[in-house]
């Protein structure tokens, strides 16, 4: 998925996103949530955004954002992010400097993916 993201915004003339370990931890326990309890949705059943998740993990960002996807492969996903202008918007954002990625395997079997971004 991060050679997706970088191809995508290197063909808008964007620099690649560097993988972020600590970024990566919060998309991954976020999908972690989203398939144990059930649920696809930003907010955390405790109602944390995704600003607020990285705030309680210390991370300090001016800008930032979150891209989430459920589908049966990483390809089907991503394509459905590129198809969504909110999802487009994120992955090309310009503030944009690193990128956490989470895809988790679903009870159902699906695919989980989160991608939070900060600059």
């Amino acid at each position: 998925m991060l050679a997706d993201i970088n191809a995508t915004r290197s063909r808008s003339g964007l620099p690649a996103l560097t993988l972020d370990p600590k970024l990566s931890t919060i998309a991954r326990q976020h999908g972690i949530d989203m398939a144990t309890h059930g649920y696809f949705d930003h907010a955390s059943q405790d109602g944390d955004s995704p600003f607020d998740r990285m705030k309680k993990d210390r991370i300090a960002f001016g800008w930032a954002g979150e891209n989430i996807a459920q589908s049966d492969d990483e390809p089907s996903a991503y394509r459905a992010l590129l198809e969504s202008p909110e999802h487009l918007r994120n992955i090309v954002q310009r503030h944009f400097q690193k990128v956490g990625i989470g895809a988790i395997v679903a009870p159902d079997g699906s695919m989980l993916f989160v991608q939070d971004f900060t600059d």
